[in-house]
């Protein structure tokens, strides 16, 4: 399930090569209306689910994976955890979440994520990039255990979580 996947071409490209994989994109209503347009043009339409509603309160039960790209970092740490509290009770026991977003490094190593934060400080009430132990202490804190940080040669990292 992607949550607040917009039109999805994530989900999308995860899809399409993987013929037995099934996926569900849960956005706001508005939002999800222009995403059926992307899964004809993959050819992946009836493998997808367009479910809408609020993240805060409740998703669609039943996936084995939720992943998010560019979407905590939009919220303060209290939002962030209640939507990923959402997500931990929308998942399976053996459910894992995968967060798709830069992970700032320690010190004063120049990182994209670094000049982001910036940005999400300006154009957000109180988002933020965050740090590797930032985002284990969030997930503790929505009963998630970090297993591992997938780095990538693009300035996004993976950050992994499973249920604790």
């Amino acid at each position: 399930m992607d949550v607040a996947g917009g039109h999805d071409l994530l989900l999308a490209t995860v899809l399409r090569p993987r013929k037995m994989m099934r996926g569900v994109l849960f956005d706001l209503p508005h939002v999800v209306a222009g995403a059926a347009a992307t899964f004809t043009r993959a050819g992946i339409t009836g493998r997808v689910r367009i479910e809408s509603g609020n993240f805060f309160k409740e998703l669609p039960s039943g996936a084995d994976a939720i992943i998010m790209k560019h979407t905590l970092h939009d919220w303060d740490d209290d939002s962030a955890t209640r939507i990923l509290q959402a997500c931990h009770r929308a998942l399976g026991t053996r459910g894992k979440v995968l967060i798709v977003d830069p992970v700032v490094p320690p010190g004063k190593l120049r990182h994209y994520g670094k000049l982001l934060d910036l940005e999400m400080l300006v154009l957000t009430p109180r988002g933020r990039e965050r740090t590797k132990g930032e985002f284990a202490k969030l997930l503790r804190g929505a009963g998630f255990r970090l297993s591992r940080l997938v780095t990538t040669e693009s300035p996004l990292s993976i950050v992994e979580a499973v249920k604790a």
